[in-house]
């Protein structure tokens, strides 16, 4: 049962069509010869016989009956594993792969995602939304095949990075807060706040801390949440301020943006993916649709070292 080939269960399937070696062998381009010993072939495989001969006609016996169903389906199942191995390979209808941060999925994304599968309703997107931490992982480990993130990793040789955008951090406080109808606001004047910061130091949070530090400013960390909705949701609830990109994971009254002027932070965002493994054809055609969208385009990829 070993040696049972697609060739075979083809062979099989149109004789049992025909119920005629003859037509059956016009019909697969070859000699009535050729078909009676696949067919022999295929009967010794199974062990059992799945024809009978009735002058020069044959039929199918009961076994052969239940067979040719069985046989019709492998064949299908067959074409369709072909062609989903294909379609993967194509730029029109293959699958990519995706990691991003929170604040890309928010509304650039989306946006950019929209806008690319209008001209290529063809292409499947597999998302999956994670701390930049956790992109780098999966666009190591092969996971992904693009990573949206920032800043761009500084401890992935492996990887190439293009910078996208820029994201300005602007301070989040709740609505009846002190700091409410300040035009802007400095590092100095959320220093003494209790802050609700990213927890994760791979990402906004090493943003942060570093322009503390830069400034000679302690922090005052009161909560730690990764999730943007979550931090959000601290401050409506009176506990606290938070640094955050815009926009706000969710829009609401109950707490006021104020910018952030003194010393302005902003985040990098970037595109990055694994040199050692090729792109897809999808992955690529929308990696170049992204470069060409950037608000600052490179000329050529960053390696991060």
């Amino acid at each position: 049962m070993n040696r049972i080939n697609a060739d075979l269960l083809r062979t099989f399937v149109e004789v049992a069509r025909s119920e005629h070696l003859g037509r059956a062998a016009e019909v697969l381009q070859t000699d009535q010869s050729t078909v009676s010993r696949k067919v022999a072939r295929l009967e010794q495989e199974v062990g059992v016989a799945l024809f009978e001969r009735i002058g020069r006609s044959i039929r199918l016996t009961r076994a052969g009956r239940r067979f040719v169903g069985r046989a019709e389906r492998i064949l299908g199942e067959l074409r369709d594993a072909v062609a989903e191995a294909a379609g993967s390979v194509s730029a029109e209808s293959g699958e990519v792969h995706l990691g991003f941060l929170h604040t890309v999925g928010a509304r650039w994304l989306p946006e950019r995602l929209a806008r690319f599968l209008e001209q290529h309703p063809g292409v499947r997107f597999v998302l999956d939304e994670g701390t930049a931490a956790e992109v780098v992982a999966g666009l190591l480990d092969g996971r992904y095949d693009l990573g949206i993130l920032g800043p761009p990793p500084s401890n992935a040789p492996e990887l190439d990075v293009v910078p996208l955008f820029r994201e300005r951090v602007s301070v989040v406080v709740p609505s009846q807060h002190r700091l409410v109808g300040r035009s802007a606001l400095t590092l100095q004047d959320v220093s003494g706040e209790q802050l609700i910061l990213p927890r994760s130091r791979s990402g906004l949070r090493r943003v942060i801390d570093d322009a503390f530090a830069r400034q000679g400013l302690a922090e005052n960390v009161a909560y730690e949440g990764d999730d943007f909705t979550i931090v959000q949701g601290l401050v409506e609830a009176g506990l606290g301020i938070t640094l955050l990109p815009m926009p706000l994971p969710n829009p609401s009254s109950r707490v006021v943006v104020v910018p952030l002027r003194d010393p302005p932070i902003t985040r990098t965002m970037a595109i990055a993916w694994d040199r050692r493994r090729a792109l897809p054809p999808a992955a690529q055609l929308f990696c170049r649709r992204i470069l060409d969208d950037a608000m600052e385009p490179l000329a050529r990829p960053m390696t991060a070292v």
